[in-house]
């Protein structure tokens, strides 16, 4: 009977087994509120802890209610983009084919307006090419042509005076006037006043000519060949062709070179003109004078100009 008693059966173990188990849960939890117990005296203890305690718990809930504001802000905004874009967006609808062959058309008819517009330009300008072309032609083979044809050729009457060949400056016609001047003048001076365009005076040509004469200090005329309306013919360049002079040196030296068509201001020393010490009836000192040369022809075989003399 004892040695029963001392056995246990299997399901008596187990049971043993079991009530091991609550009995170590009780201890454990009977420990952990002892403990819980202990922290909760020495909070009561302790009031600052207790402050920081309940501080660190509102800072997680603070944080806990950022986070999830955070995230709902983001989700709005997200939301409101969505909205905008697809307020603002273009939808795109294709064209039929019915509105194709409108454009189509709409396009064709620019194209042809452009077209037509270009081609009107492009007329017009060659019509006035053609135009001024027209008018270029006429003067060219026209009046130019005529004004070619006469130039510096006799034309009107070979009475009129003074006699100027065609194509002549027309100011050629009016009698010049002469100025004083102080200047010393030691050598032949020449200045154009109006510039001719026919042929040059070569030496030994005989010249048609204008002039006025005056004494260069005061101006005053002493001769002219307009009041007598009657051009004087002389031969010119003598001095280098080694030949005797025909009038003063100053013209004969001064007139060469020249145009035919020039009017020219020859400003004359004494020594080229009649001296400082002139004879009876001729200006002394330095003298001015404006000469029209209006023609230039060579001499003939005797010596005379050409048409001048029989």
């Amino acid at each position: 009977m004892d040695a029963e008693s001392d056995e246990t059966t299997p399901a008596e173990t187990v049971s043993l087994g079991k009530k091991d188990d609550d009995a170590v849960t009780s201890e454990v939890e009977a420990a952990e509120t002892a403990e819980d117990a202990d922290a909760d005296d020495e909070t009561a203890d302790d009031p600052e802890a207790a402050a920081d305690g309940a501080d660190g718990a509102a800072d997680a809930g603070d944080d806990a209610g950022d986070a999830a504001g955070d995230d709902e802000d983001d989700v709005q905004a997200a939301e409101t983009s969505k909205a905008a874009k697809g307020k603002n967006a273009k939808v795109v609808t294709p064209l039929s084919k019915a509105e194709k062959r409108a454009a189509a058309r709409i396009a064709a008819a620019k194209a042809a307006r452009r077209r037509r517009t270009g081609q009107a330009i492009a007329g017009t300008l060659i019509l006035l090419l053609a135009v001024g072309g027209a008018f270029a032609g006429i003067w060219y083979f026209g009046d130019r042509a005529e004004k070619n044809k006469v130039k510096c050729k006799p034309v009107g009457d070979a009475n009129a005076f003074p006699p100027l060949l065609g194509g002549m400056n027309k100011a050629l016609a009016t009698e010049p006037t002469i100025t004083a001047s102080s200047d010393q003048i030691k050598t032949v001076r020449t200045t154009i006043l109006i510039k001719g365009d026919c042929k040059t005076v070569k030496a030994g040509q005989t010249v048609t000519v204008n002039y006025v004469g005056a004494t260069m200090k005061d101006g005053k005329t002493f001769d002219a060949s307009w009041p007598r309306k009657k051009t004087i013919e002389i031969p010119v360049g003598q001095k280098q062709l080694g030949k005797q002079l025909q009038v003063i040196e100053g013209w004969d030296e001064g007139l060469v070179g020249l145009k035919v068509g020039t009017r020219v201001q020859l400003d004359i020393p004494g020594n080229k003109a009649y001296g400082d010490d002139a004879p009876e009836g001729y200006p002394a000192g330095t003298l001015r004078f404006v000469v029209d040369i209006l023609d230039a022809k060579d001499a003939d075989s005797s010596g005379l100009p050409a048409g001048l003399g029989g």
